[in-house]
């Protein structure tokens, strides 16, 4: 009889290749999390295979589904819907409560995390130096309140998503799902924000408040794309990695520049056509002081990209997407 070695538990379990691994290691007693009872819904039972892959069933149609759903590797099998003809050793990644809290926010968000190329987006209100110490609370809150607002509006519409606010500054992210008008959409929503910026000052300064100035860097690189899950149940994607870095000395380069909008060299030469350039100048990106191309854009040519249309999945909870998944998925066992 076949073997599945299971870790972290250190103990090996014969079983039949008509049982699945899951079926093994209940029997064992092993508390192996199963939320939904072991039928493929939910992918609290996932196990990475260490060894033996080729000894594993090939995966069922609902395995495929959720696989394809939260982007698992290959090694990432559901354990109660995986059979095996030969020896396995295997990691059981679901131990608690606290890891059933990081499936549910990655069931939210769609995928476990991933490393793709992404547009990325920098922008810092400039000269904010005594903003804090000039106004009053109330004031503070007035407009930064209808500044994110206004930003985060013209991000979503290019499909963007905000995924980091610290102090003045904000990131956005372009391209966590399928998109291959990344670049496009990530510059095309930098001169929108400008755009947004004019308005909102047009309407602070009937109040008699001071205009707000925009810093603006985007770059295109890949990164880590990471779920996190908030205390408040809010889900919220990071992005790790060197593009991170880079975007940020785009960005800083408008005030050496005296520019408002700096694409990097990896974002000018994916554009379809040529933008509206007028400034142009060099960062330096390693400690070896190499030099990078940054252009500032004042313009696109052509016609914008269409706004893609929006989902609700990933404000439902768990249990309703579980239920749903079962709905959609249930009979294709």
């Amino acid at each position: 009889m076949p073997i599945v070695r299971c870790l972290p538990d250190s103990c090996s379990i014969e079983m039949s290749e008509s049982d699945t691994i899951l079926d093994a290691l209940v029997a064992e007693e092993i508390p192996h999390t199963h939320v939904c009872g072991g039928n493929a819904y939910c992918s609290t039972c996932r196990v990475m295979i260490l060894e033996g892959n080729q000894h594993c069933s090939p995966p069922t149609s609902v395995e495929k589904a959720l696989a394809k759903k939260l982007d698992f590797p290959v090694h990432i099998r559901l354990a109660c819907q995986t059979r095996i003809s030969g020896d396995v050793s295997i990691r059981r990644l679901v131990l608690n409560d606290e890891d059933i809290d990081i499936v549910d926010s990655q069931m939210s968000v769609g995928f476990i995390g991933r490393q793709r190329s992404v547009g990325i987006l920098s922008a810092r209100i400039r000269g904010t130096t005594n903003f804090d110490e000039a106004n009053f609370p109330y004031d503070i809150i007035y407009v930064m309140s209808r500044y994110f607002h206004r930003m985060d509006k013209v991000i979503g519409e290019y499909g963007g998503v905000i995924n980091n606010y610290t102090g003045w500054r904000l990131m956005a992210l372009f391209g966590t799902e399928d998109d291959d008008r990344v670049p496009e959409r990530s510059v095309w929503a930098g001169l929108e924000m400008l755009k947004a910026l004019q308005e909102l000052n047009s309407d602070l300064s009937k109040l008699s408040y001071n205009p707000l100035n925009l810093s603006i860097g985007v770059h295109y690189g890949t990164a880590i794309i990471l779920p996190v899950s908030c205390s408040a149940g809010m889900q919220r994607i990071t992005a790790l990695g060197r593009a991170i870095e880079v975007v940020g000395r785009v960005e800083s380069a408008n005030r050496k520049l005296g520019s408002e909008l700096l694409v990097s060299n990896s974002i000018y030469k994916r554009l379809p056509q040529p933008p509206v350039i007028h400034r142009h100048g060099e960062i330096d990106v390693t400690k070896k002081g190499t030099k990078y191309p940054v252009f500032e854009v004042i313009q696109m040519v052509g016609d914008p990209p269409e706004k893609p249309e929006k989902t609700t999945e990933q404000n439902t909870p768990l249990g309703q997407r579980i239920a749903a998944f079962m709905q959609k998925f249930g009979r294709s066992r």
